[in-house]
């Protein structure tokens, strides 16, 4: 609901609301067919507008503000976090620059087991939040390892401890917290796989050895690190502007796939989704297109599942930013890139998204604002649905 109004200051000044909101209505209601959704959709629209006129359209008022930001602090304060244990750093490039960071992220419940209930959970585990592709965590960097070791040897807190009593002895205060918040890199079907019989939850996260202090710093953790990851937030691959678009709904409705990413952010949370096993059985009868944007051959990642990829039929195509000529490198602009392979191609937009840009759903992950801006523009101008231009909410 943030995000709804939030954008409703950059698209619906005080002058459209009345022709919106009868376009908004129509479209909405053909959309669902039923008379309580559009209402649902009508009330959400009317929040909209208030919002809106409040802010004459030009921006959040003050008191908007302090609102977002109190609710931003009251949910960095009830955020729970669960120990995690490095399991394996492993390079993911050719040149090492890129580690996925595989994490043991402690999940124990118990069990009720009775003569008519059988293995039931009493609480629900860690990995139970994540569902689907694009979502993401916080990560908490490991204690001093000179003050850990002093407290085990007085008889601290037992390395065995739960993640509540983890949460409950320790302090945002006192625990450094990144800064950058990580996409979940492996699929939710094989984290459920990898976790099974475990009273642990095994995730992979990438990081990069270039990138910002945050990612430095935890490239260079090794096995039996101690970190801290926090509950597993966003939506997913979902629009900004209608809650009930996302990738699931663009599996169920038998569309064309278009993934575009750049770089390690980029990449993480759309090498989930095309590890995701509905995507893949996706892929078998419609088209998954990806444009994957790195510096240089030797600095991409996930070389090694291409072909995989590929093999499922999903087509990969790398973008490289990074040319060299005889004096030495050269950058491209990543735009101009861009926009050169997807709507400049032989058959233009139609070609990327195999078919009519109407009935086909992207995948934006990881790319700078205003590249996201300019891609979101030509795909609205090429006859993509803004509402079928899916994001992860924290890019």
């Amino acid at each position: 609901m943030l995000l709804e109004k939030s954008h409703a200051i950059c698209y619906w000044g005080p002058s459209q609301l009345p022709q919106h909101r009868e376009c908004q209505h129509g479209r909405l209601s053909r959309s669902f067919g039923s008379k309580k959704a559009a209402q649902a959709a009508r009330k959400r629209f009317q929040l909209r507008t208030v919002f809106a006129r409040s802010t004459n359209g030009s921006g959040a008022s003050k008191d908007v503000m302090d609102s977002l930001r109190a609710n931003v602090d009251q949910h960095k304060a009830s955020m729970k976090w669960a120990r995690a244990i490095v399991v394996e750093n492993k390079g993911e490039s050719a040149d090492g620059s890129l580690r996925t960071l595989v994490l043991s992220v402690e999940d124990h419940v118990k069990y009720l087991d009775g003569r008519k209930v059988r293995r039931r959970q009493e609480a629900p585990r860690w990995v139970d939040a994540y569902t689907v592709p694009g979502q993401f965590v916080g990560i908490r960097y490991p204690p001093d390892p000179v003050s850990d070791s002093a407290d085990s040897a007085s008889g601290g807190t037992d390395a065995s401890a739960s993640a509540a009593d983890a949460a409950s002895t320790s302090s945002s205060d006192e625990v450094p917290t990144a800064r950058t918040l990580f996409a979940i890199s492996s699929s939710p079907y094989s984290a459920r796989r990898e976790s099974a019989n475990l009273d642990a939850s095994i995730i992979e996260i990438l990081v990069s050895r270039e990138g910002c202090e945050d990612n430095q710093r935890l490239a260079k953790l090794g096995p039996g690190s101690l970190i801290e990851v926090s509950e597993v937030m966003g939506r997913g691959f979902a629009s900004l502007f209608n809650s009930y678009v996302g990738l699931q709904s663009a599996l169920e409705d038998a569309r064309n796939l278009l993934m575009i990413g750049a770089d390690c952010r980029g990449i993480a949370p759309l090498r989930a989704a095309l590890e995701w096993t509905p995507v893949q059985a996706h892929a078998t009868a419609h088209k998954v297109n990806v444009y994957y944007a790195a510096k240089s051959a030797t600095s991409a990642a996930y070389l090694k599942d291409w072909d995989i990829w590929r093999e499922a039929g999903i087509d990969v195509n790398t973008l490289y930013t990074e040319q060299r000529n005889g004096s030495g490198p050269e950058n491209q602009d990543l735009w101009e890139t861009m926009k050169s392979a997807i709507f400049e191609g032989p058959q233009g937009l139609m070609g990327a998204v195999g078919g009519d840009p109407r009935d086909c759903t992207v995948l934006v992950s990881g790319l700078p604002g205003r590249t996201a801006a300019e891609l979101s523009k030509q795909l609205t101008a090429g006859g993509v649905d803004g509402e079928r231009i899916l994001f992860c909410e924290f890019f």
